[in-house]
């Protein structure tokens, strides 16, 4: 840390930018600086990054394996690009690419022939948001697995949380690529990617448990309605509320794995696991930013 003197001339306040900060973000005498008012009473000053544009991604690829292309398609779509089109080499049968996580319920994402093309959407801009309606989602999710098990909704609703967890993603690499608003830290956004990540791929095991499991499905709405809690007030979480999460996944006792029923409840409790690893870790940012 470095400490200067705050200079005065009439009622301004002033004191001199670092000269090897100048240097390094070629900060000049007609050069401007962003000033924000932090809520801890700070204040940050950035360099006016000049604004980058999006690009137009276009390329042609020899492929006709369909998880392959899958992958490639969400890479496009979670990055911060204008457009882009895909061009195969060969024409396929793309129902089957469809049914790869349903790719078709992607937004923007056209598929004709041989050329998939998308238009990006404007990147979102509060990623917090979308893991509040994405831990909200499960529960719900869970509910209808209780009381209706109606297939086709709780399709849906995978539908949905996959793509929440896409626009998280999109979100974060925007924001790391371009410096685009973000309402988060930059702190929050890496804990925010994790939690996203871990829940996305319980729902994959989570929608295999039997309805008629009431007790397991019970736990895991109780859990899942905790960390919904702990992020609703972030900004409160701290040691002992991440302790209190920590008890509760605990509730799940390891199981045995004798069949897929049985590995899909243990994959659940894993990543719940790892969910509160992450609270816990976050907790203790938390508490050193106070």
């Amino acid at each position: 840390m470095e400490i200067r003197n705050v200079q005065k001339t009439g009622d301004m306040h002033y004191l001199y930018l670092p000269t090897a900060w100048c240097k390094k973000h070629k900060i000049g005498s007609k050069s401007k600086v962003s000033i924000e008012q932090n809520s801890d009473g700070t204040i940050t000053v950035s360099p006016q990054i000049p604004e980058r544009k999006p690009k137009d991604l276009k390329f042609s690829i020899n492929e006709t394996d369909q998880e392959a292309i899958h992958k490639l398609v969400v890479a496009c779509y979670i990055n911060p690009i204008s457009s882009f089109e895909i061009n195969l080499e060969k024409e396929m049968d793309f129902t089957k690419l469809l049914n790869q996580k349903r790719l078709i319920t992607i937004e923007a994402v056209e598929i004709d022939k041989k050329q998939i093309t998308c238009h990006s959407a404007a990147p979102i801009s509060d990623p917090d948001s979308l893991l509040k309606t994405m831990t909200k989602k499960i529960k719900n999710m869970i509910t209808v697995m209780q009381k209706s098990y109606h297939h086709d909704l709780i399709e849906r609703y995978e539908d949905e949380i996959d793509r929440i967890k896409m626009s998280i993603d999109k979100a974060i690499i925007s924001f790391l690529t371009f410096g685009s608003q973000i309402k988060s830290k930059t702190i929050d956004l890496y804990y925010i990617s994790l939690i996203s990540k871990d829940l996305e791929r319980m729902v994959d095991h989570l929608i295999c448990v039997d309805h008629k499991d009431i007790s397991f499905l019970n736990l895991v709405y109780g859990i899942i309605d905790n960390l919904n809690s702990l992020i609703e007030n972030i900004v409160h979480l701290n040691h002992k509320t991440a302790l209190q999460f920590i008890k509760k996944v605990s509730s799940i006792a390891p199981l045995k794995i004798n069949n897929i029923k049985s590995y899909d409840k243990e994959r659940i409790r894993l990543s719940l696991i790892t969910i509160a690893d992450v609270i816990t870790d976050w907790a203790i940012t938390k508490e050193i930013e106070k």
